[in-house]
This record gives C-alpha cells, sequence and structure tokens, in this order.
C-alpha cells in the first residue's frame, strides 16, 4: 500500500502545550454508544452510576465536557455489555477478548516495528479486510490504517468516524507503550483524515508531536532507530487488554471524579473478559494476591464480591441474548452445569432456566 505524500496533507497542529491529563472532548463523543445502548435495552444510569459517573450524564447538553478518561471508560464498559470491542460502532463486530487475542501474538516480536506488524495482521484478520498495513522509509516506521472501506455502522457521522480512528491511534500507542518505553518517545509526527484543526479534536493534545491534517489516510510516524532497537520480551501481565486499558487511563486521565484506573476497575476489566482466579488477575496487574487483595479492601471491595458481581452480570447478559445455559457456564469458567446452576440461584433466587423464561420472549426462546 502506498503511503500519501506531503502533497497529501493540510493544516499542522503545532506540539500540544496541554498536559495529557488535561484532555476533555465534549459530551457528543458518548451519543453513538447511548444509542445502542437504549437500542439494546440496557440501564444507561445503573451502568454510569457503577463508574461513579453521573447517572443523568448521557442525557445533558452536549456543550458539556467530558474527561477523555471518563469516555474510555464508557465505551470499555459498555462494550463488555454489548459483547462488541466496537461497542457496535463497526458492522464487522469484534468479540470481547479480541484484544488480548491481539497481544498474544505480540510476545514473539523483537522489536516495535516487528510488533507493529503483527498488530495490523492481527486486526485485518478480525476485521476481514486489509485495513491495517506497516510500511518501513529510510529513516522513518509508519502504521497506516486506510478506513476508506471500513464498515462502519451506517448511523455514523464523518466526525463520529474521525474520532473512532483517531482513539483508536491512541489505544494503539498505549498497546505499543506496554511493549517499550522506545515508543513514548519515538513517535515524528501524525497524519488524520479530519480535514481541519475544529473544536472537536481536543483529543489530539494526547499527542506530543505535530498532527498533520487532511490526508488521505490515518499515519503515526515513528522514528526508525527506535521503532527497530531490540526490545526486551514483555512480561506476561503486559500483554492483555487490562494492561493496556490501564496504560490509557494513565496516560489521559486527569484525576477528577470517578477514579479511572482504581485497582476496583482494572479488576472488573480482567474477570469481565474471562480472567476468574485471583491468582492471575494478580499476575495481570502485576502485583501479588496479597498486595491485590490489601489494595482492594482499601476500596472498600473484595476479590469475591466482585467476582460474584462480574459473573452474574456476563450470566445474565448471555442468557437473556439467549446463549445456551452449558455455553454460559463454561464462559464462566464452571467445571459443570450443577455448579453453576447453584451459583446462579444464589445469585439471582432462581435457576438459569427460570431466568432464561422470564427473560426471553416464548418466540424466540430455544427449545428446551
Amino acid at each position: 500500500m502506498k503511503a500519501p505524500s506531503m502533497a497529501d496533507t493540510g493544516a499542522v497542529l503545532a506540539p500540544s502545550v496541554i498536559a495529557p491529563r488535561g484532555i476533555t472532548v465534549s459530551l457528543r463523543r458518548a451519543r453513538p454508544i447511548a444509542a445502542q445502548a437504549r437500542q439494546l435495552g440496557v440501564d444507561t444510569e445503573a451502568e454510569l452510576a457503577a463508574l461513579d459517573l453521573p447517572t443523568d450524564l448521557l442525557t445533558r447538553d452536549d456543550a458539556e465536557r467530558l474527561s477523555l478518561a471518563d469516555y474510555y471508560r464508557i465505551q470499555n464498559r459498555f462494550s463488555l455489555l454489548f459483547g462488541d470491542e466496537t461497542c457496535h460502532l463497526s458492522e464487522r463486530q469484534l468479540l470481547p477478548g479480541s484484544t488480548d487475542f491481539v497481544l498474544r501474538n505480540v510476545g514473539e516480536s523483537r522489536t516495535l516495528f516487528d510488533a507493529m506488524k503483527v498488530i495490523a495482521n492481527s486486526y485485518n484478520l478480525l476485521h476481514g479486510g486489509a485495513y491495517n498495513s506497516v510500511v518501513r522509509k529510510d529513516n522513518a516506521v509508519e502504521y497506516v490504517i486506510d478506513d476508506t472501506s471500513f464498515p462502519y455502522a451506517e448511523s455514523l457521522c464523518d466526525e463520529d468516524r474521525f474520532f473512532s480512528i483517531e482513539s483508536t491511534l491512541i489505544f494503539l500507542h498505549c498497546m505499543l507503550t506496554t511493549l517499550s518505553q522506545d515508543a513514548v518517545s519515538a513517535i515524528l509526527r501524525l497524519y488524520v483524515r479530519r480535514p481541519a484543526r475544529d473544536g472537536e479534536c481536543g483529543h489530539l493534545a494526547y499527542w506530543t508531536a505535530p498532527v498533520r491534517f487532511g490526508a488521505r489516510r490515518y499515519r503515526v510516524v515513528f522514528d526508525a532507530e527506535r521503532a527497530l532497537r531490540p526490545m526486551a520480551s514483555p512480561a506476561p501481565s503486559a500483554l492483555t487488554s487490562s494492561a493496556v486499558y490501564g496504560k490509557l487511563l494513565d496516560a489521559v486521565t486527569h484525576g477528577g471524579r470517578g477514579a479511572p484506573g482504581t485497582v476496583r476497575e482494572q479488576v472488573r476489566h480482567a474477570l469481565a473478559r474471562g480472567v476468574v482466579e485471583q491468582k492471575a488477575v494478580a499476575a495481570q496487574l502485576g502485583v501479588s494476591v496479597a498486595t491485590l487483595r490489601r489494595r482492594l479492601r482499601s476500596e472498600g471491595v473484595s476479590f469475591r464480591g466482585l467476582r460474584r458481581s462480574v459473573l452474574n452480570e456476563t450470566a445474565r447478559r448471555m442468557l437473556a441474548e439467549d446463549a445456551p445455559i452449558p455455553e454460559v457456564a463454561e464462559r464462566l469458567g464452571f467445571a459443570e452445569f450443577r455448579s453453576f446452576n447453584r451459583a446462579f440461584k444464589e445469585w439471582n433466587g432462581m435457576t438459569p432456566k427460570a431466568f432464561v423464561r422470564q427473560s426471553v420472549p416464548r418466540a424466540d426462546r430455544r427449545p428446551d
């Protein structure tokens, strides 16, 4: 794929002087997610309360500002509820765990350049098209995204599409920084398809390198020397979506309400993606089990309580979507159906079968 030349681009945004911790975006950024939630019957007030955010947040005026960290927190939580890491912003969904799949593939990479190629190829496989590529030039390595034929949801306007990819590029950079600190200082410049700088692109303050507008393709340009420098094998705890998510919140949070990146939230994130054993969750967070327990206790929660809450949320969602009960039990890590049946009845006062009869319309219900 031919990368665009300098003639492809428009205006230039000089390196930002705004610290990443102060980044905010318009509340309208969450509108597509809110619309999907309403369509699927999700209780948005309850979900916002679980994030320690105002329960009426998604109904407020678009002129209000939302921290970029809180946007990502909303996106992450609702993606789990939707069962789609794209939050239904793409016609081709990504099942929860897709990012973990990509990161597992990255584990054998010896340079950032290698890692970028693996990431590009993995997401192309998941999305079903050659949208990502990595190009090596004389003194630069470029990660390129060509979304001109990407299957966006029809409801998205151009502004929503611009933001979708621009926020994805931030996530990509955080993914690379979990692998090597060279990724932090290796960025030379960024090219985006947005025609010009406007009041809707405050999130681009994340980047400390120049941002060029009006490009034909999205391009993140890295210094070749750093991108090709050998890197140590990343710790297994770095090769998880939970680690990237924590890195992302650390990079963009302003430290305000909601305490983005709390241990409680990181644990919920790991549990929701199928890591259900306390030892494994502690390893993902890079701490001992004793330290994990102590930190959760300081936040007024326990691992057992969080595990019960998240597993029950996942079970109820899958059953309401008419997933077979044995499949739900296996997804939640229960060795046998009877164990899941007892646990679900303890959590909800009814068996999974009774819950299905109550929740799923008879016409849509699987035969017993």
